[in-house]
């Protein structure tokens, strides 16, 4: 007989143990105890593949007697279907029970499970394997990226759909969807293929900064997928605050100077350098480059030249610039009204001029030509030189002006000889006026000009085809037939204390107060009682001891020693002020019996300050040239700027322009060329205060 081996006997012991267990266990009756091992319950179940079924499955072990046997060791294995058990081996209880769970295969269909005693008969479970639903939704790649704004990210957007226990589910439908940041899919929804997997391609909306889309399946957590735009390039450099703002000379300026960078979207570039460059004369920053913020923006202190006047700063940064007017505020002691453009001196002898440039008659340096607005500096730039002027007398297209020193500069157009530069080259800055004499008044009318020496010699340059240099030789044959390009002195030997170049004629006065004109008249403007031109000075019509001569465009007018207002010439606009539209080729007295200290003529009106430093205008209003307010013609003074208190004034063409006694400047009337000086090409009905001033 073949012998055991001992391994064998190893593997019998369970069954005999069960055997033994049996017999041992005995009643009043007599024999051993025979054991079965019965299948109670859970057998036949249904679960998702890879899931625990519900119940556990359940044996009994039972003597012959239907008595349970506790204490018996019930292995269990998996037959088929793949899956796990637990526990592998479990002890019956008082009542003779042992359970065991499966956890179902990952394959679909059968599953089996047996119940081991010894070497009783097994138990044998079956289970089916169902499908299970979807019940997981994971991000597989393209979340956390970053992208310029309005593109496409690099990477799409990629899920999986698994069941419970990670099998992919193929077909399941995934929605995609943008929840911030205004973006866009290339698609709305995709059934996931055999590998469980569904993507989408996102392309980012307008703003920067974190924005998501979310992935979602009936019935699970969505998924969200976020990320990060970045500004496009650069677009536009915007100006946000400290533009515009005046201060002291020398002084810094109290809000800074802000700029915000932005792409095409409007979002901010952090990160950029700005750029800030002041132009000549015109202070400087702190710091003189600084970096974007989060915001986009930058900022920089401005310090004054230490010049009154316009300023500029450019700010630059990725290609763009922006330009900071800004200006130190100057107070005037004279003003000038010329045909479309004002100048005057300011205190330290500084000369500002503004408006139509077309010809250089500001004299900064350049020259703009055609006409129009777009040729127009709306607000005081400084002429250009280092110059110190005592006074500035602006004509049509040209302006002079005398140094404390009493040397004569001219520029503008020169024609016709007009700055008296000895040469017809027209000048965009001041150009010294030829000769080594010394001035103490000096005028510039319509195509010609007049100063007096500081013996009151009168001399005059430029067009003198209606005779208006008075000068010898003088003659006028043909139009145009004759100009003098350096000062020439007047005929007749006289001295005098005034002299005014007007439209084609000029006056003056003589230290002994006689009234004298001479050019072009047509409309009576030289006062003598005829039409006749005069190549000469020839002697007004009246017995009037003057003061002061203002010689208009086809008008003229004076003031006595007494204050009293005489003028003559065209009256077609009132400009008379006799309150009549008639003219007049001899003096006659201006209404409202007012004492003037001061008297100016322009082109259709008048202007005169009294001693108590009041204003008053009267004729042409068709540009709100007389300051009260209206579009309506003033054949009598009427007053200006009541609560003002005037020291000077100077009527223009269509415009007037006065300075206080508190040395602020206004102008008012036609501003189609900047010539009112306020910023803007706006006509103002009543006196404006010019810009960069306290």
């Amino acid at each position: 007989m073949h012998r055991r081996s001992h391994r064998s006997w190893i593997a019998l012991a369970p069954m005999f143990a069960a055997t033994i267990l049996a017999s041992c266990a005995e009643e009043t009756t007599t024999g051993p105890r025979i054991a079965t091992l019965v299948q109670v319950s859970g057998g036949g179940q249904q679960g998702a593949i890879g899931a625990t079924l519900a119940q556990p499955m359940i044996v009994r072990v039972e003597d012959q007697s239907g008595n349970p046997v506790p204490g018996s060791t019930i292995f269990w294995e998996i037959v088929s279907g793949g899956g796990s058990i637990s526990p592998s081996q479990s002890t019956t209880d008082a009542q003779g029970y042992a359970q065991a769970s499966l956890r179902l295969g990952t394959s679909l269909g059968l599953n089996s499970v047996r119940a081991t005693l010894g070497l009783l008969n097994p138990v044998l479970f079956s289970a089916t394997a169902t499908a299970a639903p979807p019940s997981k939704l994971l991000a597989q790649s393209g979340d956390g990226q970053n992208a310029v704004v309005a593109t496409l990210l690099g990477s799409d957007l990629v899920v999986k759909v698994t069941d419970a226990v990670d099998n992919p589910k193929s077909g399941v439908v995934v929605t995609f969807a943008v929840t911030s940041g205004g973006g866009s899919l290339n698609i709305g929804s995709v059934s996931t293929d055999a590998n469980g997997l569904g993507s989408a391609r996102w392309t980012l909306g307008n703003s920067t900064g974190i924005q998501t889309a979310l992935a979602s399946v009936s019935g699970l957590t969505p998924l969200t997928f976020t990320a990060t735009g970045r500004p496009a390039a650069a677009d536009a450099l915007a100006i946000l605050t400290g533009n515009n703002q005046t201060g002291t000379p020398g002084a810094a300026l109290t809000d800074s100077l802000r700029v915000k960078l932005t792409d095409r979207f409007g979002n901010p570039i952090s990160g950029a350098t700005v750029t800030w460059v002041p132009n000549a004369n015109s202070g400087a920053v702190s710091p003189v480059t600084s970096t974007t913020d989060a915001l986009g923006r930058a900022a920089t202190k401005w310090t004054l030249g230490n010049t009154g006047g316009p300023k500029v700063v450019v700010a630059s940064a990725a290609g763009f610039a922006q330009t900071f007017n800004g200006g130190g505020n100057v107070t005037y002691l004279t003003m000038n009204a010329g045909s479309r453009h004002s100048c005057g001196v300011a205190q330290g002898g500084v000369a500002y001029c503004w408006g139509y440039n077309g010809d250089g008659q500001l004299g900064i340096g350049a020259v703009a030509g055609g006409s129009g607005p777009v040729f127009a500096l709306p607000q005081p730039t400084g002429t250009i030189g280092n110059l110190t002027f005592a006074q500035v007398s602006a004509g049509r297209y040209h302006n002079c002006s005398l140094t404390l020193a009493g040397v004569g500069y001219c520029w503008g157009i020169n024609v016709d000889g007009r700055l008296g530069t000895g040469g017809n080259a027209a000048a965009s800055s001041p150009t010294t006026i030829v000769g080594t004499r010394a001035y103490t008044t000096i005028s510039a009318g319509q195509v010609h000009s007049c100063g007096l020496d500081l013996a009151g010699r009168g001399f005059c340059w430029g067009s003198n085809t209606d005779g208006q240099l008075g000068v010898v030789g003088g003659a006028f044959i043909t139009p145009d037939s004759l100009s003098i390009s350096s000062p020439t002195a007047v005929v007749g030997g006289m001295l005098f204390q005034s002299i005014s170049a007007g439209g084609l004629h000029a006056c003056a006065v003589t230290t002994g107060g006689a009234g004298f004109c001479w050019g072009n008249n047509a409309l009576g403007q030289l006062g003598d009682g005829t039409p006749a031109p005069a190549i000469a000075p020839r002697a007004i019509g009246a017995p009037l001891i003057l003061t002061a001569v203002s010689a208009g465009n086809s008008h003229s007018c004076a003031i006595t020693v007494a204050g009293a207002a005489w003028c003559w010439g065209s009256n077609a606009s009132g400009q008379l002020g006799t309150g009549l539209f008639v003219g007049s080729s001899l003096p006659v007295g201006v209404t409202g019996a007012i004492a003037f200290t001061s008297i100016t003529a322009g082109n259709a009106h008048s202007c005169g300050l009294t001693a108590a430093g009041a204003l008053f205008c009267w004729g042409s209003n068709a540009k709100g040239q007389i300051g009260d307010g209206s579009l309506t013609t003033r054949p009598a003074p009427t007053v200006v700027g009541a609560g003002l208190v005037w020291q000077a004034v100077s009527a223009g063409d269509t415009h007037t322009c006065a300075v206080t006694t508190g040395n602020v400047a206004y102008c008012w009337g036609d501003n189609e060329y900047g010539q009112l000086g306020d910023g803007t090409v706006v006509n103002r009905l009543t006196p404006m205060k010019v810009a960069f001033q306290p």
